[in-house]
């Protein structure tokens, strides 16, 4: 790097213009310093801003339109055959050839921001023979928006861009990854549109028109909703008081009370409820609740894909919200356990159990024993992880809150496709009459 930055202040727009092409036909360049490096130098007055935009664009452009040609020359058995040796082996051609022959234009617009996709997208659209002037159309676009963002933030930042790029770097990343995750769900709508249509088509008719048919699983419906909004609007909260660090009394104050009340002679009974939570107990229940599926008999697999999708995805949401935590708070004061992954685990396990036993059970006074046995449970289990582990309160109490949104979003999904199967048996039978 430093010797491409000795070379970009003698030669200026040459460098820049030949830096950006050789990263575009797969030769590895760090750009985005390079572009940025360029904004200060803009800033400084030591080169145009206007003429590096120019330069590394059609750099790029020229590298871009050379790594097609080749990719479109030499084909898939090519790359099939050597692709490994240039990190373009046949399983990452064939996961990128199925992407973009599906949504390979808007692909390249953004491709160019991902480092590791921008290496290969132009090859790929070449082996997939997609129209060149697709390709030149979506894909230039794409190279100018890269190279006017990177050396726009060094202008605007100038000698403070070394202080700010880490921070830069971050939410450019948070900014790719809303950006993915909005795409994922146009893709899916997009893919499943007809599906989706006639979906929300019979859900409106069902809701509204004839209100008074399916009254039990609406309301069931309506109050997970309103659990779920409760619980979600609860963690949004909390994650803003955790990122203001405004947990500490809350901890010492629930801390102090517990151990206040509890001392030794309850130790047996705190390590009892801490088994609730070890992985022998919550593989009990795991089954327990499949059975439970399986007993019962009504839309079986569809409870029993949305019970694995609740303890996988829980796990899922645990992993990525502590990594987002970790990545954009650089606090040492902040707790490294919020939320608490067992916590999580423990709710989503038995709440679930919870929601399928109420669901199929039709003895009222029992289904309220049940809910009261599982809060003095979560009550507990709690306390135990204070007094046994030294959790903070608040890790314990986020690891509730996040589960709960998880387990009630999760329910009122599975709780609309069973109306909607419902809704679609009834409309069949009604034909056939």
């Amino acid at each position: 790097m430093n010797e491409i930055i000795h070379l970009l202040n003698q030669y200026g727009y040459i460098v820049l213009f030949i830096s950006l092409m050789l990263e575009l036909i797969i030769i590895p360049v760090p750009n985005e310093a390079l572009m940025s490096y360029v904004g200060v130098l803009c800033f400084n007055g030591k080169m145009n801003i206007y003429l590096s935009i120019v330069s590394a664009g059609l750099g790029g452009i020229l590298g871009a339109t050379i790594s097609y040609w080749i990719g479109r020359k030499l084909g898939v058995p090519f790359f099939r055959k050597y692709g490994q040796y240039i990190h373009m082996g046949p399983e990452k051609m064939e996961k990128m050839s199925k992407w973009y022959e599906k949504y390979g234009k808007v692909l390249l617009v953004f491709s160019y921001f991902i480092p590791g996709v921008r290496h290969v997208a132009s090859i790929i659209s070449g082996v997939i023979k997609l129209p060149f002037r697709s390709f030149s159309i979506f894909s230039y676009i794409g190279v100018f928006l890269w190279v006017s963002a990177f050396i726009s933030l060094g202008n605007v930042l100038g000698p403070k861009w070394d202080q700010y790029q880490g921070e830069i770097k971050k939410w450019l990343v948070m900014a790719c990854i809303v950006i993915g995750f909005f795409a994922i769900i146009y893709f899916v709508i997009r893919a499943n549109k007809d599906f989706i249509k006639e979906s929300l088509l019979l859900l409106n008719e069902w809701a509204f028109k004839r209100f008074s048919s399916f009254l039990k699983i609406k309301f069931i419906i309506l109050i997970i909703f309103i659990l779920f909004v409760c619980f979600f609007t609860l963690m949004v909260g909390m994650i803003e008081d955790f990122i203001s660090n405004e947990f500490g009394h809350f901890d010492i104050i629930t801390k102090t009370i517990v151990f206040s009340l509890i001392n030794g002679k309850w130790q047996w009974l705190m390590n009892n409820i801490d088994f609730l939570s070890s992985w022998a107990a919550l593989g009990l229940i795991t089954l327990v609740t499949i059975a439970v599926i399986f007993i019962n008999k009504t839309n079986k697999w569809l409870e029993l894909i949305f019970f694995v999708s609740t303890i996988l995805g829980s796990s899922l949401f645990f992993i990525g919200i502590r990594w987002l935590f970790h990545y954009l708070l650089n606090k040492t004061s902040i707790s490294p356990d919020f939320p608490d992954e067992q916590t999580m685990l423990v709710m989503s396990v038995y709440g679930f159990f919870l929601i399928m036993f109420i669901r199929h059970k039709r003895n009222y006074f029992l289904s309220v024993f049940v809910i009261v046995l599982f809060l003095l449970l979560i009550l507990s289990y709690f306390i135990s992880g204070i007094y046994l582990h030294h959790h903070k309160p608040s890790d314990l109490v986020a690891g509730y809150v996040f589960s709960s949104a998880w387990l009630t979003g999760m329910t009122f999904s599975m709780e609309m496709f069973r109306l909607l199967s419902l809704i679609k048996e009834e409309k069949a039978l009604k034909k056939t009459d």
